[in-house]
């Protein structure tokens, strides 16, 4: 797979929706979304399923607060290396102010974490948020479709098997293969605009 050179940034009308307090249907669907994401990254941080949930909560909170004066500016930087950075900054608070935890991490790790500049986690943060957004994409659009049209995608797309042998397998012919590799694909590409602002490329 080749996911383009450049990933989206999150779509600023869900940010905006967010802003409202009133939109508590965006408030969910924008917890949904990044939930899974906050709560993993502080998973390989190796903090353990309360505390990574206390500190998501967190960070929820934070957002919830900043949100209200957040104003949308590309040139200022991307909603997801801000949300990487609060979700630092909450890690190493809660690293500081708990015993327990700098006793099961290890003093050293808790140093290099702490002493590291944000900026200096934002590549690994971004592949994280990238893989997210794709991988949330790819599960909300599978009910769309029929197990053979996405076993087509799957094989190709997914697994770059050869299309030629693909149609053998599902004893189709291989243009059925193109065709449906092609729905999904732009289901996909709209499925990822709509969880975020700049549209994915595609290059096969």
């Amino acid at each position: 797979m080749n996911y383009g050179t450049e990933w989206p940034s999150t779509h600023i009308t869900l940010l905006n929706r967010v802003r409202l307090h009133t939109d508590a249907e965006a408030w969910r669907e924008f917890v949904k979304i990044y939930g899974p994401l906050i709560y993993n990254y502080c998973r390989k941080k190796r903090l353990n399923d309360t505390d990574a949930e206390d500190v998501c909560q967190e960070v929820f909170r934070q957002i919830s607060t900043s949100l209200n004066s957040f104003e949308y500016n590309r040139k200022l930087g991307r909603f997801r290396s801000w949300l990487g950075t609060v979700t630092y900054h909450e890690i190493c608070r809660f690293w500081k102010k708990n015993q327990r935890v700098q006793h099961q991490t290890g003093k050293s790790e808790l140093e290099e974490f702490i002493n590291k500049h944000p900026g200096e986690i934002d590549g690994v943060w971004s592949d994280e948020f990238c893989s997210h957004i794709y991988e949330t994409a790819l599960e909300t659009i599978r009910p769309q479709f029929d197990e053979k049209t996405w076993r087509a995608f799957e094989l190709t797309w997914i697994q770059d098997s050869p299309t030629k042998a693909v149609a053998i397998e599902l004893d189709v012919d291989p243009n059925w293969i193109y065709k449906a590799k092609f729905l999904v694909q732009q289901k996909l590409k709209e499925e990822i605009k709509r969880l975020s602002f700049d549209s994915v490329v595609f290059q096969k």
